[in-house]
């Protein structure tokens, strides 16, 4: 980890102080930020609003600490995580860690719950797409016919009784869909049962969990936008919330002059297309990770019944022609308070498929 900014400390309004908080007498709450860049592949940045200086750098410490042992549990990009181990281990039940054997009952729980848009296979798919662009060429009919036969098979059996795993294939298979939300949670966990502190914003590559007693202001960035300094296509005020945001505009392969989306659709085999940004507040950081993600693959009435059947979760759509689209409590989300004091974290936008 790079830390690329110093620490800053701001003074900024603040809700309610929870309740059970250990504070010290005397204490003004101050907002403490610290960037990150090379965090599971992306950046970082963090705000801790806590009551000292020490307590909040404690914090701070936590997150980071929490952030480094998940990735050496989840990431398919190091080849000594307990994740790169398993994929490479014989095929035998095999005990794992709770974290693991979490996400992969995510997966379980999203494959299902999405008829299949959500799949950690998807990377059998991904896979023939980027060799394919590297000889300036589609996939085969044959080639994704293949990959899809391959998509469809039980990859592994959790046995949650006994805490273990059956890998039962050798098909590739990648954790993104949950990693950087997943991780991002419990490193908002590790702030929270600090000492002195009431609340958290967690930014991780554009995915952005509020927790405790603050209100952050969001900005949605413009899939289509040409500049940093293009206006926002949304503004909103999150308390104890996750908005995260995936889409097509930033990743892809690039063949025969078209570009192809990154984000996959395991059901056909053939990249997403018709929505190029998908942003989603939910409860759970979970949920808003694997709902945008969702919300690329699914048509517009799947997407809206996948949303609504999250308790608390709210969409918006920017389709490739150009419409934007939203669910029905979004705009509610979308009026601010006027909280004069708070400064706005960096857009919500986000890379879906960077590594950990």
């Amino acid at each position: 980890m790079l830390k690329t900014v110093k620490q800053l400390v701001i003074a900024v309004a603040l809700l309610t102080v929870m309740s059970g908080a250990e504070l010290l007498p005397g204490k003004s709450i101050k907002i403490y930020v610290s960037d990150y860049e090379n965090v599971l592949g992306t950046s970082l940045e963090i705000k801790i609003a806590a009551d000292d200086e020490q307590r909040a750098v404690k914090a701070e410490g936590a997150a980071l600490a929490e952030i480094d042992r998940l990735n050496k549990i989840l990431s398919g990009y190091d080849s000594s995580s307990e994740f790169s181990r398993w994929m490479k281990a014989d095929k035998k039940p095999t005990m794992i860690s709770t974290d693991l054997f979490e996400v992969l009952a995510l997966f379980d729980k999203w494959r299902f719950k999405s008829n299949g848009a959500i799949d950690a296979s998807a990377e059998v798919i991904s896979k023939i797409w980027k060799d394919a662009s590297m000889q300036n060429r589609l996939p085969s009919a044959s080639e994704i016919a293949v990959a899809l036969r391959e998509v469809k098979r039980l990859h592994y059996k959790l046995d949650e009784k006994n805490h273990t795993v059956l890998r039962l294939t050798n098909d590739p298979l990648m954790l993104n869909s949950f990693t950087k939300s997943y991780v991002m949670n419990k490193a908002s966990d590790a702030v929270m049962a600090s000492a002195g502190v009431i609340g958290v914003v967690m930014n991780i590559g554009g995915d952005i969990q509020v927790r405790g007693a603050h209100m952050e202001q969001i900005y949605v960035s413009n899939p289509k936008a040409n500049a940093e300094n293009d206006p926002p296509v949304a503004s909103i005020y999150l308390r104890n919330k996750t908005i995260a945001t995936s889409g097509n505009y930033r990743r892809g392969e690039l063949i025969n002059g078209k570009w192809y989306s990154h984000i996959v659709d395991p059901r056909t085999g053939k990249p997403a297309s018709g929505v190029i940004s998908a942003t989603v507040i939910a409860d759970g950081a979970t949920d808003a990770g694997a709902l945008a993600t969702a919300l690329n693959i699914l048509s517009l009435e799947e997407g809206r019944q996948l949303v609504a059947s999250v308790p608390g979760a709210e969409f918006m759509l920017i389709t490739a022609d150009g419409k934007r689209l939203s669910s029905a409590g979004w705009k509610k989300l979308e009026n601010p308070l006027p909280i004069k004091d708070l400064e706005p974290l960096s857009s919500s936008s986000k890379d879906k498929n960077v590594g950990s």
